[in-house]
Parts: C-alpha cells; sequence; structure tokens
C-alpha cells in the first residue's frame, strides 16, 4: 500500500505533487485559498478538503485519520516569519503552526515534514521563547526525534536558488544526497517558444510600452532598479534562477517579457500536466509559494516512501 499524506496549507499542491511521484498517495489537504483549492483539485481529485480555515477544524473530526495518515506534510505561512517582513510576534499567522502540530499530536502520523523560510530559526514567539525551539519541543513530548536542515533547491535539480527549513520527525536520517545541479534556466526554458498558449499557464503579461522600453535595454543579471534586490530582472540563461516569489517580476534571458506563469512552474520544476487555475496572477502567486515538487520528491525518497 502506498504511503498515505495529509497536506497542511497546502497551497496549489507542489509538496503534495513531489511525494505523489515518489510514489505517495494524497488522502486530504487543508487550504484556505480557493484558486489554490480548485488548482489542487485538479490534480489530486481523490484528495478530500478536511476544510479550509485549518483553526475551525475539531479534533474530534481528525480522529478517522488516527494512525491511517503515514505523513503529515505543510508549510505554515511563513510571512510573518520571513526577514524580509515585519517579523511581529503577534502576526496571527504565527500561531498557525500550533495547529499543524495539533493535527499531529491528534493524528500521529509516522512522519512529519514542516517547511518554512529560514527565518523561522530566529522568530520569537510572544513570550520570548524561540518558536522552533517550541515546534522540537512539542515534537519530542509527543514521542518523535526531530532534525531540521536548510536546503537550497537549486542542490536537488530545481533550476532555482531557493533556500528553506525543512523540519523532519521521526527516528530517521537525511538520506538524500545534494548533487551538482545542471538545471539552469536555459535548459528549464528552452523548449518553451515564444508563443502565447501552448501549454497550461503559459500566457503572455502585458506591460505598459514605458515598462517594455526599459526591459529591452535589460542585460542578463540586470535589474530595473538597483535600489531594490527584489526589482524586475532579466535572469541569466546560464545559470539556476533566484528564488521565484509571488509576483511577475522576472525577465525571460532571451525575450523583452516577464516569465510567464507556466516558465515560472518549470523553474519550481512543475511538470507541465500540473494544471493552475485562477488567474495569471493568482497562479504566479501559487507557484511562489510552492515548494519545488522535485524537491519534495527527493526528500520523500529520503524517508523511503516508495511503494
Amino acid at each position: 500500500m502506498k504511503p498515505r499524506i495529509l497536506d497542511l496549507f497546502a497551497g496549489c499542491g507542489g509538496f503534495s505533487q513531489g511525494f505523489t511521484e515518489a510514489g505517495c498517495e494524497v488522502i486530504a489537504f487543508v487550504e484556505q485559498w480557493q484558486s489554490a483549492v480548485a488548482t489542487f483539485q485538479q490534480n489530486h481529485p481523490y484528495a478530500q478538503l478536511i476544510g479550509t480555515d485549518i483553526t475551525k477544524i475539531k479534533n474530534d473530526d481528525l480522529l478517522k485519520y488516527y494512525k491511517k495518515i503515514d505523513i503529515i506534510i505543510g508549510g505554515p505561512p511563513c510571512q510573518g516569519f520571513s526577514l524580509c517582513g515585519n517579523r511581529d510576534p503577534k502576526d496571527k499567522r504565527n500561531q498557525l503552526y500550533k495547529h499543524f502540530l495539533r493535527f499531529v499530536e491528534v493524528i500521529e502520523p509516522i512522519y512529519v515534514v514542516l517547511e518554512n523560510v529560514p527565518g523561522l530559526l530566529t522568530m520569537r514567539d510572544t513570550d520570548g521563547e524561540k518558536i522552533i525551539h517550541k515546534i522540537v519541543e512539542k515534537f519530542i513530548e509527543n514521542d518523535y526525534s526531530v532534525t531540521y536542515k536548510i536546503l537550497d533547491a537549486a542542490n536537488y535539480g530545481v533550476p532555482q536558488h531557493r533556500k528553506r527549513l525543512f523540519i523532519i520527525a521521526r527516528k530517521m536520517k537525511w538520506s538524500s544526497s545534494e548533487y551538482s545541479s545542471n538545471k539552469t534556466v536555459a535548459v528549464a526554458l528552452g523548449d518553451l517558444t515564444n508563443q502565447e498558449n501552448v501549454l497550461n499557464a503559459h500566457e503572455f503579461f502585458t506591460p505598459t510600452q514605458e515598462t517594455i522600453q526599459k526591459i529591452r535595454h535589460l542585460k542578463q543579471g540586470e535589474r530595473m532598479s538597483l535600489k531594490f534586490n527584489t526589482s524586475r530582472q532579466r535572469l541569466f540563461a546560464d545559470k539556476p534562477s533566484k528564488t521565484i516569489l509571488t509576483k511577475p517580476i522576472y525577465i525571460h534571458p532571451y525575450y523583452d517579457r516577464f516569465l510567464t506563469p507556466r516558465e515560472l512552474a518549470r523553474l519550481q520544476s512543475f511538470p507541465d500536466h500540473f494544471l493552475f487555475c485562477g488567474s495569471k496572477i493568482d497562479k504566479v502567486k501559487q507557484i511562489g509559494n510552492a515548494v519545488p515538487p522535485l524537491l519534495a520528491k527527493k526528500i520523500a525518497e529520503s524517508l523511503r516512501c516508495t511503494p
């Protein structure tokens, strides 16, 4: 029987996609954003939506999953932990990790994989205690052994530098070894023509003529503004891309236009058959928030999740 997955704060399903490719079966998920729910259901039609607001899902409703889920995966909202944000301990999003831990406590899966930004390691709760310490202590209280590590997706075949914290709970060792990636932007996008709608979500954005003129003068690696590190930038063709964000700010290395949602999805390692729902902006946001499926697959394989 395939290992059974529950995906919390599931987004569009990048985490689940990687675990599915590694031989797992997604049983259920929790997600609030409707466009992301539609995308998840489109690509995982047999997964049950337990609920949209995780804070309103009662423990009694979770008992039917008790010891029937092998792995709980997910990434509680990271904006409040990010070094790019205000890092306000009173931000309600910063308390949602407790509901992730509540699901683990009630369901008692064999494995738990929690993903978040590296900033979680230094974030403190309202009582001054580090949140990472609270997470580890809670796992230990429930008889889990815990390990965590910051991984760069570019070291696992994803054509993008994307550093994220992964916390894995159970008696296990990290067995997935990094390998030097030859996945560059050109390799990832090379066969996609400059023709719109040849694939799902290969949709062009329509900037102003003034913006187009600025784009035409950008060489690879150059940004429209030197003031902001996340300014609109033309990507290098022969390198992995910068971290994919939730806005369409990256410019094609060869064409004078912004990357399409499908091109961004490729840089996140989504397969072309993965369908995205919602507007173009919705799709970009889903893609930017997702865990790269190829990285998720490598982690799943390290857990020996294959049937």
